[in-house]
């Protein structure tokens, strides 16, 4: 079976009515977005996070493939989230000790940042959601680590582009993701996804 086909048999799945009616159901064909997931190989620009207690944070990320992305935020100043490929540091401004450190792979957002995603992998995705205006959530799941939670990645349409994305841990709890603004024409250096570099340059 061609690659489009097996995408389109995995990810035929029913869309919920946007206005409350009724709805046919009709098949979420993303094969376009999965071409374009594996396509994205840098990107930065502005977010908007809001944190499961509700409150919410703006500031700049970027990404480079595979397993890197940092977030720096606006407030509180110096506050920062890095990922180096195998390890996330989480950067707390008030704490005089070095960052908090967790394996990459033990996070839902290790699937947006995998070198070979594919929508294609058995047990992959858990659901895909088209609204009206033709934005579509996808619900993602590592097969081989399930009960490390999940992560919904939202996708623009015309041109397709990364909207934003939400990450749901194994205890439930909810961290969305907002993109304000997106450039893919990037060059990041390694140097910002260096956790050791970033605590150094604290001190």
């Amino acid at each position: 079976m061609k690659r489009r086909d097996l995408l389109r048999a995995a990810l035929a799945l029913p869309l919920l009515g946007s206005l409350g009616a009724p709805a046919l159901a009709q098949p979420v064909d993303v094969t376009a977005i999965d071409a374009y997931l594996r396509g994205l190989r840098v990107a930065q620009g502005r977010f908007r996070q809001t944190n499961p207690n509700g409150s919410t944070q703006t500031g700049t990320f970027t990404l480079a493939k595979p397993g890197r992305i940092r977030f720096e935020y606006d407030a509180p100043k110096g506050a920062m989230v890095i990922a180096d490929g195998s390890w996330v540091g989480v950067f707390d401004p008030k704490s005089n000790r070095g960052p908090t450190r967790y394996p990459l792979s033990k996070t839902p957002l290790s699937l947006l940042l995998r070198d070979d995603i594919s929508l294609a992998e058995p047990g992959m995705v858990l659901g895909a959601t088209r609204d009206a205006d033709g934005t579509t959530d996808i619900t993602v799941v590592d097969p081989k680590a399930r009960d490390e939670g999940r992560i919904v990645m939202r996708f623009g349409a015309d041109p397709i582009a990364l909207r934003g994305w939400q990450v749901i841990t194994r205890t439930g709890q909810r961290t969305s993701v907002q993109i304000t603004s997106l450039d893919t024409r990037v060059r990041p250096s390694r140097s910002l996804f260096n956790i050791e570099l970033a605590t150094a340059n604290r001190r």
